[in-house]
C-alpha cells in the first residue's frame, strides 16, 4: 500500500471520504485508494472510468457519469450529448463523435441520421450529396452530374454528343409502316436497313435527339470498333415519305470507312410469315446473291437452298428468317447514300413483283422498259459487266434455287442482252446540264 498522509486520513474520515468502519472493511480485504481530488475512500465505495480516474461513488458523482454508447464511465468533462442509433441521444465520449452542424453525432451511427463523410473529410447531410461510383465517394450535389447513359452521378459533365448505346441497349427503332400508309395503298411492306461505318462521323450528333427525330438507334458493334451501326426505323416501304425520312440520315451513310462493316436489310409483309415471305421473294434470290456474289461463302452469310434457310435457321446464313420479318444479311455493307436509293428501288421493284419465277425476273432485267432493267444498268452500266452479272445469276440458281432454266432459255437471255442492251457510250442515260454521262451514282457505288 502507498503511504498515505496522516492529514488525508483525517481530512477523508471528516469530510465522509473514508466510512468510519475502514479498519473492519480493510480486514474483510478492502483496499484503501487514493483517489484523484487526493481524498481517500475504501475501493468498495470508488467508481474507476475509462481513462483511470478514480472518484468516490456518491460524494463526487458529478464528475463522472456512464458512457451509455462504450458501456463505461467516463470523466464528465470528456462526456458529450450525441445523436446515436435510430438519432436517440446519448452520453459517451467526444471521441466515439463527430462534430457537425452544432451537433455531436456517434460516428458508428450517421447512417441512421442521414450525415455521410465526403471525399475530403467533412462531413454532409444526405440529401445535400451524391455518391459518385467512379470515386467510391460521396461529393456535395452541386458538384456533381448526373449522367443519362448509365444512371449515376460522376464529377464531369456527360459528353453526350457522338455518344453511341451500347450494342442492342438502345431503344427499339420507330416503326413507321402504318404511320405512313397512303390512300389505295394494297399491300404493306416494312423495310429497314442496318448501316455499319468503321469509324465516326466528322459531324456532331446526339443520339436522343436523332432517335426522336428520325427513330434511327445507333450502336456500337464490336465488328466495327472504331465506328458504329445505325439502325433505320421500320419504313413503309412503298410510301412517298420514306425517301424524305432516309434524306436525314444521308450524312450517316456517306461515312467512308466501311472496312468489315455490313449493311443488313430487313423486309416483312403484312398477312405474310417470314417463311411465306421467303417463297413470293425466291425468283429475285438468283439476282440478289450475284449482285454480292463474293459474299456468298462469307462465314457471315453463307448462301444455302431455301429449304436449308427455313431449316436451319443460322444467324449466320444469307438470309435469316425472323419470325415476323426476314433479314438479308447477304447485303454488303453501306457505301454511300447512293447505296441506300439503289437498295431501296430494288425492294421496291421486288416488292411489286413478289412470286415471279427467275425466269420471268430475268425477262425484267434485260427489258430496256423495265424498272429493274433501267435500276441495274446504273451499277452494271457496261453490257460485259451486266452479262456477268445475269450469267452468275443463273449459276446462282442452279447452287441454291431451282436451276429451272433451261440451255436454251439461257441462250435466248444471252442473245436478247446482245440484242437491247446499248452500253454506256452511246445510250442515253442521266447527264449533266452539259451533255455529258452523270456518273456520281456509279462512283459511290
Amino acid at each position: 500500500m502507498q503511504k498515505i498522509k496522516l492529514s488525508t486520513f483525517r481530512n477523508s474520515l471528516n469530510d465522509g471520504y473514508l466510512a468510519p468502519d475502514w479498519r473492519q472493511r480493510e480486514n474483510g480485504h478492502e483496499s484503501i485508494m487514493l483517489l484523484s481530488s487526493g481524498y481517500i475512500a475504501m475501493s468498495n465505495d470508488v467508481i474507476k472510468t475509462n481513462c483511470g480516474c478514480l472518484f468516490h461513488e456518491e460524494l463526487e458523482r458529478d464528475s463522472y457519469c456512464w458512457d451509455e454508447f462504450n458501456e463505461d464511465y467516463i470523466c464528465f468533462d470528456d462526456s458529450v450529448t450525441a445523436y446515436g442509433r435510430r438519432r436517440n441521444e446519448v452520453t459517451t465520449t467526444e471521441d466515439s463523435c463527430i462534430y457537425f452542424n452544432g451537433h455531436y453525432y456517434i460516428s458508428r451511427y450517421l447512417d441512421d441520421n442521414d450525415i455521410v463523410e465526403l471525399h475530403n473529410g467533412d462531413y454532409a447531410n444526405r440529401d445535400e450529396t451524391c455518391y459518385v461510383e467512379d470515386e467510391n465517394e460521396y461529393y456535395l450535389s452541386d458538384d456533381c452530374f448526373y449522367w443519362d447513359s448509365d444512371g449515376c452521378y460522376h464529377l464531369t459533365e456527360e459528353q453526350t454528343k457522338n455518344l453511341l448505346y451500347d450494342y442492342n441497349s438502345g431503344p427499339r427503332e420507330k416503326d413507321f409502316r402504318h404511320e405512313d400508309i397512303e390512300v389505295g395503298q394494297k399491300n404493306i411492306f416494312g423495310w429497314g436497313v442496318e448501316i455499319e461505318k468503321n469509324e465516326m462521323p466528322n459531324f456532331d450528333f446526339e443520339r436522343e435527339k436523332l432517335y426522336d427525330t428520325t427513330g434511327a438507334v445507333i450502336e456500337s458493334d464490336s465488328s466495327v470498333s472504331d465506328g458504329f451501326e445505325l439502325k433505320t426505323p421500320i419504313y413503309n416501304l412503298n410510301s412517298s415519305k420514306t425517301l424524305a425520312r432516309l434524306q436525314a440520315l444521308k450524312d450517316f451513310c456517306n461515312v467512308k470507312n466501311v472496312e468489315g462493316a455490313g449493311g443488313h436489310i430487313g423486309f416483312s409483309m403484312d398477312g405474310k410469315s417470314d417463311q411465306e415471305l421467303l417463297e413470293l421473294c425466291r425468283g429475285f434470290l438468283p439476282l440478289i446473291y450475284a449482285m454480292h456474289k463474293k459474299r456468298v461463302i462469307n462465314d457471315y452469310c453463307t448462301a444455302k437452298k431455301i429449304e436449308d434457310l427455313k431449316a436451319d435457321c443460322s444467324k449466320y446464313q444469307a438470309i435469316r428468317l425472323r419470325g415476323n420479318y426476314i433479314e438479308f444479311r447477304i447485303f454488303s455493307s453501306v457505301k454511300s447514300f447512293n447505296t441506300i436509293l439503289f437498295r431501296l428501288d430494288f425492294f421496291r421493284i421486288m416488292s411489286q413483283n413478289l412470286g415471279v419465277s427467275f425466269a420471268r425476273v430475268c425477262i425484267m432485267a434485260i427489258d430496256i422498259n423495265h424498272p429493274l432493267h433501267n435500276l441495274l444498268t446504273r451499277v452494271y452500266h457496261k453490257k460485259k459487266k451486266f452479262l456477268n452479272l445475269i450469267e452468275t445469276a443463273i449459276d446462282m440458281d442452279k447452287s441454291f434455287v431451282t436451276g429451272a432454266l433451261t440451255q436454251k432459255a439461257i441462250k435466248n437471255i444471252s442473245k436478247r442482252i446482245n440484242k437491247t442492251f446499248i452500253d454506256k457510250e452511246t445510250r442515253e442515260i442521266d447527264r449533266d446540264e452539259n451533255g455529258n454521262i452523270d456518273n456520281s451514282y456509279l462512283n459511290n457505288f
